[in-house]
């Protein structure tokens, strides 16, 4: 059973706060796997994450509804979409232990991009010249912010592409995930998604763990990463909620915050400061992104019935 809001608490300002809070806590997590992943393997990393990321989902589903809102009548699916953002938060790790927090983000703003691009080639939707032309220009940021050469393998190393590579591959199973709970998401839950995908994060991990080698957790470590799976589960409550409480455009561009604070805890911590290149990537990805956003959401207010509205 989905859980709605009434009418009276859509309120757009409090939906643009919760937005803000959870990409803020979001920056927050991938920062602290920064610094586990340095020690840490990422299926270790995402298996404690996982265990602690169910707690307050959990927890909302009770004070909202009961258990029957983490019910899905296709777990299997569910499942499979959880690998692939199991994968995506593997491609993430290794790419934050290669690369400064601003240039992965600069490189993620391309999410939306990749998501409109596929659902016209899953999906089947209509894709305007103006969102194509707003696709292959947020794609050319990317390679600025990436700028492959030789010069570039000399200044950086190699170790510093392989990063870039892996964000890319992070954010396009991040789409992936995306359009696949486009195609799922009658008759489900928003919260049965991420429950079941921080669940695929646990088993997976988990089965790695048993069978694999890993460096035991001291307890600091194991603080920082039980805080981050709590935090994780808080912020996927809160743009859950942001969404039901505001529209799609005025919560997605708040992702966009994260170069922000990605680029702050940079400076703070390991003392890296954003070139010229990913400066104007990310400006030409974070534009190309807010123009495919604002015409999606036009495209999706003109195919909305009009019977029964006051004119």
């Amino acid at each position: 059973m989905a859980f709605a809001l009434s009418r009276s608490q859509h309120t757009p300002l409090a939906g643009m706060a919760l937005a803000a809070a959870a990409f803020a806590m979001l920056t927050l997590i991938d920062t602290i796997f920064k610094l586990m992943a340095e020690g840490h393997p990422a299926y270790q990393i995402l298996f404690v994450n996982g265990g602690f990321a169910v707690i307050p989902i959990v927890g909302w589903a009770l004070l909202t509804g009961g258990f029957e809102r983490l019910y899905t009548s296709r777990p299997l699916l569910h499942l499979v979409r959880g690998a692939v953002s199991v994968v995506s938060a593997f491609c993430a790790i290794y790419a934050y232990s290669r690369l400064p927090l601003a240039d992965f983000y600069a490189i993620v703003f391309s999410g939306p991009l990749i998501v409109t691009a596929l659902s016209a080639f899953w999906l089947g939707e209509k894709i305007d010249p103006g969102r194509w032309l707003a696709i292959i220009t947020g794609f050319l940021g990317v390679l600025l912010v990436a700028h492959p050469g030789e010069a570039s393998l000399a200044a950086h190393g190699t170790a510093a592409m392989a990063g870039r590579l892996a964000a890319l591959l992070s954010v396009f199973c991040y789409a992936l995930s995306v359009i696949m709970v486009r195609h799922m998401r009658l008759g489900e839950s928003n919260l049965a998604f991420s429950f079941f995908g921080y669940v695929a994060g646990l088993v997976i991990g988990g089965t790695i763990l048993l069978f694999g080698k890993a460096p035991s957790l001291h307890m600091g470590d194991f603080a920082h990463l039980a805080l981050s799976g709590f935090l994780a589960g808080v912020a996927s409550i809160c743009l859950m909620t942001a969404y039901q409480r505001s529209s799609v455009a005025l919560v997605a561009p708040f992702q966009y915050t994260q170069i922000f604070w990605g680029a702050l805890a940079g400076w703070l911590i390991w003392a890296q400061t954003p070139n010229r290149h990913l400066i104007a990537g990310a400006i030409i990805v974070a534009v190309s992104g807010l123009y495919v956003i604002y015409k999606e959401m036009r495209v999706s207010d003109d195919r909305r019935p009009t019977t029964g509205k006051k004119l």
